[in-house]
């Protein structure tokens, strides 16, 4: 029975994370782009393409919850009969996966009818605040909005949410029986609605007790790995000669995670199959060699069935080596990170200012971060957000205004003005590496048309990169022909859905910590780019991500990142190992 859930599993993944990749790439053309970042991720999730993926993955995770544990009720059911086999298992799932596939998207509808609401009212309510190209922009002054809509999409919902648990409980039991029986389909929900009657509120207390009881050992479980897997770890990393141990506890774990997982749809798939059996002999709506028929058919062409497993089975077997493989080579890699001033010198002084350049440059790190936009009279500003409203509490729009309506705002507060670009190119690119992030708040290319002209006089290394895919891709093509040696591009990904066409284009990739893990590094790094982490401001993330091998972070905090630096490459390495392990362990 394990190895039948096993088997089953790898499939599954096998067979939907390439459908997952194709589906969501279809969408996302359908919703008019090759891929979704950053703040756009907002807007394709609250349209119409959005939705329909999400109807996807809910129904498809609802398949693959269904088809694990209807294995484990098929066995149970053949062991009733006193045969056991697990090619006729399989192709019993094979025979009856149209019938599935009709029951789980009849019991998604009310899902479905929720996340329609939620969609919709969510896409009426964010229409104006999805106009806005700047998410923090969003985010800062949109909080109380953004509440009020969370609270009018619960009231709306709610009798959606009762109307849901109400049925998807009547027609619990339609689920085993949709692989035994055969009849109509409408029969086949009236069956179930008629089983359930007697036991409705058992089926809903149920599900509550095993939801709860699935938090509580989860959580026992993953506060019994952390309290014992520092000294595993530690003892395992000590000597060398110890690694392979280290490998087989990996295995190890692992396979506890599998047979956990085995355990609890084997307890679901129990309940349900039980609660059947003893329902309908007690209704006895359903004869006996009804509810067998299906297990009474032999299943045909074993040897293809068979061949298909064993396929199966090679291909999971080579993904997992190469894994591993990968894991191993990466945790003989040395850390050679740099840090890179966020906004110029990070909190020490205002942002995108030439005193934060200046502290920058005296702690000696590689790289500052500056962004830059364009104003009315074409001058590129040293300039972060739309307005000048969080700065000085302006109205003064900087795409609307002179670079001198700026200067004399800041000049009638007594404070310094923003720079220009080519001033601090001029003073200090010979003295740090400048990462110029492009930004813009409206269609227009103004900005990559004058980056265009100003970055050819420049032969110092530098950075340009952009949230914005359109404006980036815009300035590569009018430096087709004249990009300067040292100059690199980069894309930032505040958060992504699919792959941008641009993202294989650039050299770098800026990438936020939340939507960063080992495997993400490995994959950019073997296409030979660079991964910068932002924004990373407390010691541990910084110390979690050296370890795990970005090339670089942003830092709010750059003396704090260059501390945390030190500290790991004074560590001998298998405290280094040690904690590189734990890392990816814990992600």
């Amino acid at each position: 029975m394990l190895t039948s859930f096993l088997f089953v599993r790898c499939t599954l993944l096998t067979l939907f994370v390439p459908l997952d990749i194709w589906i969501s790439s279809k969408l996302m053309s359908l919703h008019g782009v090759s891929a979704i970042a950053n703040q756009e991720l907002l807007a394709f999730f609250l349209s119409p393409a959005g939705f329909l993926l999400s109807l996807w993955l809910i129904t498809q995770l609802s398949f693959a919850f269904f088809v694990e544990h209807s294995t484990i009720s098929i066995l149970l059911a053949q062991h009733d009969l006193g045969k056991r086999s697990i090619m006729d298992t399989f192709g019993l799932i094979l025979q009856r996966s149209f019938r599935v596939a009709k029951v789980v998207l009849a019991q998604s509808l009310g899902i479905s009818l929720l996340l329609s609401t939620l969609v919709w009212c969510g896409r009426w309510l964010y229409g104006l605040m999805l106009n806005d190209w700047d998410i923090n922009y969003y985010l800062s002054h949109q909080m109380s909005s953004l509440w009020l809509a969370v609270g009018l999409l619960v009231l709306i919902t709610l009798p959606i949410v009762l109307l849901v648990l109400r049925y998807w409980a009547s027609w619990w039991l339609a689920l085993p029986l949709s692989l035994f029986q055969n009849c109509s389909q409408w029969r086949l929900f009236k069956q179930a609605q008629r089983l359930s009657q007697g036991i409705y509120i058992h089926i809903l207390l149920g599900h509550v007790a095993w939801l709860l009881g699935r938090a509580v050992i989860i959580a026992a479980i993953g506060t019994s790995i952390l309290f014992v897997l520092e000294p595993i770890l530690h003892w395992a990393t000590y000597d060398p000669e110890r690694y392979p141990w280290l490998m087989v506890a990996t295995v190890v774990l692992i396979g506890v995670a599998f047979l956990l997982s085995f355990i609890d749809r084997f307890i679901y798939a129990s309940c349900q199959y039980y609660v059947l059996r003893l329902q309908t002999r007690r209704l006895k709506l359903v004869n006996e060699e009804e509810r067998f028929a299906g297990l009474m058919q032999n299943t045909q062409r074993r040897v293809l069935l068979g061949g298909v497993m064993v396929v199966f089975t090679v291909f999971a077997s080579f993904n997992g080596y190469s894994d591993v493989r990968h894991f191993v080579g990466h945790l003989q890699t040395n850390t050679s990170g740099y840090v890179t001033a966020h906004r110029g010198g990070g909190f020490a002084y205002p942002e995108n200012s030439e005193a934060g350049i200046q502290y920058a440059i005296s702690l000696g790190i590689q790289s500052t971060e500056i962004d830059v936009q364009i104003t009315k009279d074409g001058q590129v500003v040293v300039f972060h957000d739309r307005d000048l409203g969080r700065m000085l509490g302006s109205h003064l729009v900087v795409e609307n205004a002179s670079y001198a309506e700026i200067v004399a705002a800041y000049q009638q507060q007594d404070l310094t003005p923003p720079p220009l670009l080519t001033h601090l190119l001029d003073n200090y690119a010979n003295d740090i590496e400048f990462n110029i992030e492009l930004k813009r708040y409206n269609r227009s290319f103004g900005l990559a048309k004058a980056m265009a002209e100003l970055l050819p006089n420049y032969r110092q290394a530098m950075i340009v990169s952009s949230l914005d895919t359109d404006l980036l891709a815009e300035l590569m093509n009018m430096l087709a022909e004249k990009r300067p040696e040292q100059l690199r591009y980069a894309l930032i990904y505040a958060a992504s859905v699919g792959e941008s066409d641009l993202e294989r284009e650039v050299d770098m990739l800026m990438v936020s910590d939340q939507w960063l893990d080992a495997w993400r590094i490995i994959e950019i790094q073997q296409r030979e780019q660079e991964v910068l982490a932002w924004t990373i401001n407390n010691a541990a993330a910084m110390q979690r991500l050296f370890l795990l091998g970005v090339d670089g972070i942003i830092t709010d905090e750059p003396k704090l990142a260059q501390e945390a630096k030190q500290n790991i490459e004074e560590m001998d390495f298998s405290e280094r190992a040690l904690r590189t392990l734990r890392h990816w362990l814990l992600l």
